[in-house]
C-alpha cells in the first residue's frame, strides 16, 4: 500500500532563486520554512556555504612529555652523571 504524498507548503523568501522551485512549491521539501529555520537549506542551489578558516591546532600532552624526562638518569649525558663520593 503506497503512502499518500505530503501536502506541500509554499516557499519562503529565502527560497527565491533556487533551482528546486516549481511554481510556488519546493520540489525537494514539503515544508521549506522548516529547512531555513536552523540555517541554510541543505538543498539550496543559490546559496554557497561559507568556508570557515581552520582553527589552530592545540598541542596536547606536552606537559606529560616534560614530566616524564624529569628525574631520569641517562648514562650518555654528562649532566646526568652521578656524583662519586
Amino acid at each position: 500500500m503506497a503512502q499518500a504524498p505530503l501536502p506541500k507548503n509554499p516557499i519562503v523568501k529565502q527560497c527565491i532563486g533556487c533551482e528546486n522551485i516549481e511554481g510556488e512549491f519546493c520540489r525537494t521539501w514539503a515544508t521549506p520554512a522548516a529547512k531555513w529555520r536552523v540555517g541554510v537549506c541543505a538543498s539550496a542551489t543559490h546559496v554557497k556555504p561559507e568556508a570557515k578558516a581552520p582553527e589552530q591546532k592545540v598541542r596536547v600532552g606536552q606537559q606529560k612529555q616534560k614530566k616524564g624526562q624529569i628525574g631520569r638518569w641517562c648514562p650518555w649525558q654528562e649532566s646526568n652523571l652521578r656524583p662519586t663520593d
